[in-house]
């Protein structure tokens, strides 16, 4: 095994480990696979990256791109959809869940610590260490210049998953992208980035952002709530 095999092996290892210590209750989407849920505030959220191939009627989706097409990546990073999976009204996350909203994305960054005034902006937003507490651990001390007891904070395990755009699958282990099923205009949606890159002065922000709804993105969903 080489190195980088061996580090998606650690890593995988330890993603499941933390999963074990923060997880609410473990939901199955259509193809049987289980995922371990975290709550965040009032929110419960997936503690990892969607992964099905199918709407909740049975329906193939259109994209669910595995990161450079490496099954071995498929538990790290999950799938990448475009947003016209994200918003087919067949349902792309289990029977009970959403695909997070703009809305949901603003929830969760309340409740981890971006100041209200800042939830509306677009751009890079959030001070200190507010973005390592949704990371999961990352390797060679990526994080080293923050507090490391908020690195994965609230056990949401986000990884750097990258992105497919049109043909080019791009900036794995330097950004992670997510969809929300909120249109922003005919041919953008909103979207939430994370980056990981050591020279990255970003790395604890969130940056709220419209983009093409073609890119395939990273996908979490949140639970409905009944009422």
């Amino acid at each position: 095994m080489n190195t980088l095999n061996t580090f998606a092996a650690n890593e995988n290892a330890n993603i499941l480990d933390k999963l074990s210590k923060e997880t609410v209750n473990n939901i199955v989407d259509i193809d049987g696979q289980s995922y371990h849920t975290v709550k965040i505030g009032a929110q419960i959220w997936l503690a990892e990256n969607l992964r099905t191939t199918k709407f909740q009627d049975g329906t193939p989706v259109a994209t669910g791109f595995i990161p450079n097409d490496d099954e071995q990546n498929l538990l790290r990073f999950g799938r990448l959809y475009d947003w016209h999976d994200v918003s087919n009204p067949r349902g792309l996350c289990p029977e009970g869940w959403r695909v997070a909203s703009d809305s949901d994305w603003k929830a969760l960054e309340k409740s981890i610590g971006i100041s209200g005034k800042s939830l509306h902006k677009e751009g890079w937003r959030g001070k200190d260490d507010v973005a390592i507490r949704l990371k999961a651990e990352q390797p060679n001390t990526l994080f080293k210049a923050f507090d490391q007891s908020q690195v994965n904070k609230y056990g949401f395990n986000a990884t750097a998953a990258g992105v497919k755009l049109g043909n080019w699958y791009i900036t794995q282990g330097m950004y992670t992208e997510f969809w929300s099923n909120t249109s922003a205009t005919e041919k953008q949606a909103f979207a939430r980035t994370l980056a990981y890159s050591w020279w990255n002065s970003h790395k604890g922000q969130i940056r709220r952002t419209k983009l093409l709804k073609s890119h395939m993105l990273s996908v979490r969903c949140v639970k409905i709530e009944a009422g």
